[in-house]
């Protein structure tokens, strides 16, 4: 859940600051390969998350363009939210019980890093034909740009308890990564709602969102263990305003994941040689794509004054 306030400094200007609340939740089977495959653990990461501020201006009057406009902005996310959330948690084993960072990093309420977000959005109100009349479509479009390299934080690759071949000696703290996200909809209106004064804002939405984290970032280091990749998702909500206040609820339901196999293989139980040395186990779909949630649900309150 996020909560929004904007400050509105003139018919172009506004400020947002934005704090989310996280409640996130993951499991894995410990040991996660194998027959037969290990006991399955659960565990989450809540609290407060990083802060943005974020400023953006209209390109265009909004009292001459009240049915479409383009906004352009620029903000900083500041490290609010706890990146080193830890459990009791088992080794790769399944066994060695001790304290250690939550897996996978996604699920963390902050990063720990300090970025830069610059980002984009438009909307346009349908005036003809009269069928679609006062539906409206929007789109925006966001990077975040993370400077620092890793935040020192164990990741999972340090806390499986197993030895490591050399391959994974640059992977035993998470990265601080960058990450885009796109998003565009649909807002409409339902019938018989406006007419009536207090449902007269309620509209039904459709979101398709695309977001991800790429390979490396474009400033500063990419050190470190990250998931990159992406997940496209779409889903129904709603949004409703009451005086300056706008609640908006998504369902998105992720249709398609893609984790690159060459910066996020975990690695399994080695497999010595003949000779003695260690062989990484083998990249696992099914195993790294447990990060990926096939259903979210995301609530925001935005409050201007």
């Amino acid at each position: 859940m996020d909560v929004s306030l904007r400050r509105i400094l003139n018919s172009r200007m506004s400020v947002t600051v934005t704090l989310p609340m996280v409640n996130n939740n993951f499991s894995m089977l410990y040991p996660p390969q194998g027959s037969p495959q290990g006991d399955r653990h659960s565990f989450s990461a809540n609290g407060i998350g990083d802060v943005s501020i974020f400023e953006q201006n209209w390109l265009l009057s909004p009292k001459s363009h009240p049915f479409g406009n383009v906004a352009v902005g620029v903000g900083i996310k500041i490290p609010t939210g706890m990146w080193n959330v830890q459990r009791v948690l088992p080794n790769e084993t399944g066994l060695g019980y001790e304290r250690r960072a939550v897996y996978p990093p996604s699920i963390m309420p902050g990063d720990g890093g300090t970025g830069i977000i610059v980002g984009i959005n438009g909307f346009k109100t349908i005036r003809t034909p009269p069928l679609l009349r006062g539906n409206t479509v929007f789109g925006s479009a966001s990077y975040l740009c993370n400077p620092r390299g890793t935040n020192g934080t164990s990741s999972i690759v340090q806390s499986l308890g197993v030895p490591l071949a050399p391959n994974f000696q640059n992977q035993l703290t998470n990265s601080v990564t960058d990450s885009y996200n796109l998003q565009l909809g649909t807002s409409i209106k339902l019938p018989h709602t406006w007419d009536n004064p207090k449902l007269k804002t309620l509209r039904a939405r459709l979101v398709y969102n695309w977001e991800g984290i790429p390979n490396r970032d474009l400033i500063g280091s990419s050190n470190g263990f990250r998931q990159a990749g992406y997940i496209m998702s779409c889903g129904p909500g709603f949004s409703y305003s009451h005086g300056k206040t706008m609640f908006i609820l998504d369902v998105p339901i992720t249709f398609n994941a893609y984790i690159d196999p060459n910066s996020t293989a975990i690695p399994g139980l080695p497999t010595k040689t003949s000779t003695g040395g260690l062989l990484p186990a083998a990249f696992s779909d099914r195993r790294n794509l447990g990060m990926v949630a096939p259903v979210a649900l995301s609530m925001r309150c935005i409050r201007s004054f």
